[in-house]
């Protein structure tokens, strides 16, 4: 089990599914001790693996299957050491047209095309 200071790199879920996951797992796991019976079994244990999973930030079977739905921080714009949209355009344009491919152009003569008149 994973503890709370769980490292980034492990965490795998969106703050709002760990939310999610927190006041479900909570929520079986109370229905769970309030009404004992055999079904309430599954309930807890249910309940424990989502409170663990919303405490932690990771889930196994995300890790497991490759899955990651935390959002990755990215630099804000504008801020100093940042790049700008327009570092990022620039960039995108560089690498989509290869300079050893210019672009075709061929003179041509206003009039009809074979020069007659």
């Amino acid at each position: 089990m994973l503890s709370r200071s769980t490292p980034a790199a492990l965490r795998n879920i969106s703050d709002e599914e760990r939310v999610a996951s927190g006041l479900g797992g909570a929520l079986l796991l109370g229905y769970a001790l309030a009404r004992p019976s055999l079904l309430s079994t599954l309930f807890a244990v249910g309940g424990a693996l989502l409170l663990e999973r919303g405490l932690t930030g990771s889930c196994a079977i995300y890790r497991a299957v490759g899955v990651s739905t935390r959002a990755e921080k990215r630099p804000r714009y504008g801020k100093r050491g940042a790049h700008s949209i327009v570092d990022e355009i620039e960039r995108a344009a560089e690498g989509s047209f290869p300079a050893s491919d210019p672009p075709s152009w061929t003179p041509h003569r206003a009039g009809h095309p074979a020069g007659v008149g």
